[in-house]
């Protein structure tokens, strides 16, 4: 059994913190998982000093997944403001060793580690299990990364493929498009796709109706659909899934997703149940330039806490 890790997965609305324990079968147990709001705190360090004051617990070594590339010394989060230097957190924390890795590396790399029971398939399609695996997560941002074989061994490969450029598909795609465009010089998958964005469809629906609908914020939809069958927050949440479908089929041709795709991120779940009655897999296999990606299977992670579980696996030797 290895020593106790510290492991954090730092968004843009969520932190999340817990203490991890790997066995030589690399199976991951996470203790004391605890969620602060990002903005409880100005700094990365003080607030993994308060986790580690409050569950008592002094690790010596520590894997951070953070919302935001971490090519270089100085990082930053690219939905939010926290900052910091890699070559300085451990001293600050008296570890021997943090190691930081973009948060959608940590969710790439749960994906060698979830067990089937933690995810379910949605629609058709098979897997290569030493194919190249791929993560598209909406939270507060986009995020994106693949897990590529290497041997025995697993790659993770960031990216900031969120940022891409939004291709709407079909009539009513266009003309949410067209109604949302003019609010960005360079409209991206992002700006659709993210948790917000469900506002943004929500808004552009009643411009189509004349509902002249307010722009609401995620949470206000789901329950509007939910708990009182408002025919625009319904559509919304299905266009929102469809549209999903296109960039996640894109996401997989790009990078050859015969191991699978995967679905993470803080949006899915609050919007579940008109997720999986949503025309995702059609969205996902109507893609004429790349009429391979029909084969690939995509799937929902149902594990709350992925990326804290690939952080852990960045000790347990099974990734480059």
């Amino acid at each position: 059994m290895t020593s106790e890790i510290l492991v954090a997965d730092i968004g843009g609305t969520h932190a999340r913190f817990a203490l991890a324990n790997i066995n030589n079968h690399h199976d991951i147990r996470l203790e004391k998982i605890t969620v602060y709001p990002t903005e409880n705190w100005v700094y990365l360090e003080d607030a993994i000093a308060d986790y580690l004051l409050q569950v008592k617990a002094k690790p010596a070594r520590a894997a951070v997944a953070f919302a935001g590339p971490v090519n270089n010394d100085q990082v930053s989060m690219t939905n939010g403001t926290w900052q910091f230097k890699q070559s300085e957190i451990a001293d600050f924390l008296k570890m021997e060793e943090v190691k930081v890795l973009n948060d959608y590396c940590a969710n790439a790399c749960s994906l060698a580690l979830l067990r089937d029971d933690q995810m379910i398939k949605v629609g058709r399609g098979q897997i290569d299990e030493r194919g190249n695996k791929i993560v598209v997560g909406p939270g507060t941002g986009v995020g994106v990364a693949a897990l590529i074989s290497a041997g025995e061994k697993w790659k993770p490969l960031a990216s900031e493929g969120g940022h891409v450029g939004f291709a709407p598909s079909g009539d009513l795609e266009k003309e949410i498009y067209n109604i949302l465009s003019h609010e960005h010089k360079r409209m991206s998958a992002e700006h659709l796709l993210c948790g917000r964005g469900i506002g943004s469809i929500y808004y552009a629906l009643g411009v189509m109706n004349g509902a002249k609908n307010e722009r609401l914020h995620p949470s206000e939809i789901v329950d509007l659909a939910t708990n009182h069958d408002n025919e625009d927050s319904i559509r919304a949440l299905k266009i929102y899934s469809g549209m999903l479908g296109c960039y996640a089929s894109d996401m997989a041709g790009t990078f050859n997703a015969t191991g699978g795709v995967y679905l993470a991120g803080g949006v899915l779940p609050k919007i579940e149940k008109f997720f999986l009655e949503s025309d995702f897999r059609s969205k996902f296999e109507e893609n004429e330039n790349l009429p391979f990606v029909k084969e690939m299977a995509t799937y929902f992670i149902l594990e709350e806490q992925p990326a804290l579980i690939g952080a852990a696996g960045f000790y347990s030797g099974m990734f480059l």
